[in-house]
């Protein structure tokens, strides 16, 4: 003979918003992708490229994996120039500042190196860091770039298979 269970609410630990996954577990990914078209600029600063991801994190105590994927183009008549790049966020609608791992003025992020003098340099790069925003607001993540050299226009190009942005929340 069966038996049948019928319930009509759960409560306590059972509760989906109460259970935690094992340290380590992909809690949930979003991606966003952009086609067509690219991002230019001359400038030896960092420079908002408009490419963002946004996530909201289920746990303030979530790591965030940050996954970027696109080509990179360079232009610069010495063999000494190329792109740079990093992530910066915004947190709950609030300004962007560095993604704190990526914050040392030293370090680029991402550096395309266009070797060619008085040429394009076209580089397929990725670009992956971990971020802990410590929050369970909306989190934009967007892609910053500036030339590197003297005379250089640097580029993300979304061409030739797009730019692709994946963010993936981790528990702690």
């Amino acid at each position: 003979m069966g038996s049948t269970l019928t319930v009509d609410n759960i409560v306590g630990a059972t509760a989906a918003a109460s259970v935690k996954l094992p340290a380590g577990s992909v809690l949930q990914t979003t991606t966003s992708v952009s086609h067509g078209g690219y991002v230019n600029t001359n400038s030896a600063s960092l420079v908002a490229s408009g490419q963002i991801a946004t996530i909201t994190p289920k746990y303030s105590n979530s790591i965030i994996l940050i996954y970027y994927s696109a080509t990179f183009t360079s232009l610069d008549n010495n063999a000494i120039g190329g792109t740079v790049m990093k992530f910066y966020k915004s947190v709950g609608g609030g300004a962007y500042s560095v993604v704190t791992s990526m914050a040392s003025s030293a370090q680029a992020g991402f550096l395309e190196y266009n070797s060619n003098a008085s040429s394009y340099n076209h580089s397929v790069g990725t670009m992956m860091v971990s971020d802990s925003p410590a929050t369970t607001s909306a989190v934009n993540y967007q892609l910053y770039l500036a030339r590197n050299g003297s005379s250089n226009n640097a580029a993300v190009q979304r061409d030739w298979g797009g730019a692709h942005f994946h963010l993936m929340e981790i528990s702690q």
